[in-house]
């Protein structure tokens, strides 16, 4: 995370906090963040300089004024007129991480060769907070390779239970044995 980074998302966050908006900009950051990876020209446009700063202010203002809250626009346009668009992702990051770090969220990546039902992501839910001490927000793959079983990553920990890994463990065991 770059100092630059650290320094815009911590100020958005500590004006989100205090005027109550903390989960509403979260929200729309998150939005934004996944519409900018999935048109990263969107960023090269933003961060053009063959385009007149004004342009590119009104750009800002014509894809998002009437569609997030002010606070958000004008971040974004702040980033622009400072050159430092290119930022965005790692401020919507480093916002992101300091919103679940003061609401005692942590995030769990969990990867199954099936979807979970909902009774058992509530389980994993349960057990993950148990392990973390914290509310688990969980976000779910589906990769038919893992065969079985599930894999977690959390506060940058990976629980592997898949019979993948299973597999390899007694591989390497039995290899060892030999």
């Amino acid at each position: 995370m770059t100092g630059l980074a650290r320094e815009y998302g911590e100020g958005l966050y500590e004006l989100a906090r205090d005027e109550g908006l903390g989960l509403l900009i979260f929200e729309q950051l998150d939005d934004i963040s996944a519409l900018l990876k999935q048109q990263p020209q969107f960023i090269r446009l933003l961060c053009s300089r063959a385009i007149e700063r004004g342009q590119r202010l009104k750009v800002v203002d014509d894809t998002f004024g009437n569609h997030v809250h002010p606070y958000v626009t004008n971040f974004m346009k702040l980033l622009v007129e400072r050159e430092h668009f290119d930022a965005f992702l790692l401020c919507a990051q480093w916002f992101h991480q300091r919103f679940n770090e003061d609401n005692g969220i942590v995030e769990a990546h969990v990867t199954s060769a099936v979807a979970l039902n909902e009774d058992e992501l509530a389980a994993l839910r349960v057990k993950l907070a148990h392990i973390s001490g914290r509310q688990v927000k969980l976000f779910t793959t589906v990769d038919p390779a893992v065969i079985g079983g599930v894999r977690v990553e959390m506060d940058g920990r990976r629980y592997d239970n898949t019979i993948q890994d299973r597999l390899g463990r007694l591989k390497r065991s039995l290899t060892q044995a030999l």
